[in-house]
């Protein structure tokens, strides 16, 4: 009886161990680039690590959001594509853990020997939904204001180029995360 005990509750806590795993090995790709676009100075530079900081004490002298471009690979052609945000444990989570995630009118693209950059600002447009985040995890939407890539929608047509933006919600905020091993990236699926 008590080998039997142990037995199940040895499978129900590999199942619960496994579960947040699943998600991390669905077929997905990462944004080609990742900027980081000063508030106040309204520069954009390229990042290996992705940061979202909001300082009250400062106004926007501080606040940094950051962008992404993202160009849909072959292997979307005919499957359903959806946004996941994961921090591994290495990431920092300060303050609110609130992220807002904005589409943009014109996603910036960098070529092998110079930085295009686009007019002054962030080139925000629509607001897709709040996030809330914490390291070694999937974050999950508060609340979502479009339905786009917040649930599984159709894949955009392989070599369509799209960039979005995370900006912090609350002030004194900070997340920062190793672009190669965490942030935002687009799951597809059948």
């Amino acid at each position: 009886m008590l080998s039997c005990k142990i037995i199940w509750i040895t499978l129900l806590v590999s199942l619960a161990a496994a579960a947040p795993f699943e998600a991390r090995d669905e077929a997905f790709f990462s944004p080609s680039q990742v900027w980081l676009y000063g508030v106040s100075s309204h520069i954009i530079a390229p990042t290996p690590a992705g940061v979202v900081s909001k300082e009250s004490t400062s106004g926007n002298r501080y606040s940094i959001t950051t962008l992404f471009t993202f160009i849909y690979p072959p292997q979307v052609e005919g499957k359903k594509c959806h946004f996941e945000f994961y921090l591994d444990p290495s990431s920092t989570v300060n303050g609110s853990a609130k992220l807002d995630l904005f589409s943009s009118i014109r996603p910036v693209r960098a070529t092998s020997n110079s930085t295009a950059f686009w007019s002054r600002g962030n080139q925000r447009s629509d607001q897709l939904g709040r996030l809330s985040v914490s390291k070694n995890a999937s974050a999950t939407w508060d609340a979502t204001y479009n339905e786009y890539l917040a649930e599984k929608i159709d894949c955009k047509t392989p070599g369509t180029v799209e960039g979005f933006e995370l900006v912090g919600v609350y002030d004194n905020d900070l997340v920062s995360w190793n672009v190669s091993t965490s942030g935002l990236r687009i799951v597809y699926t059948s």
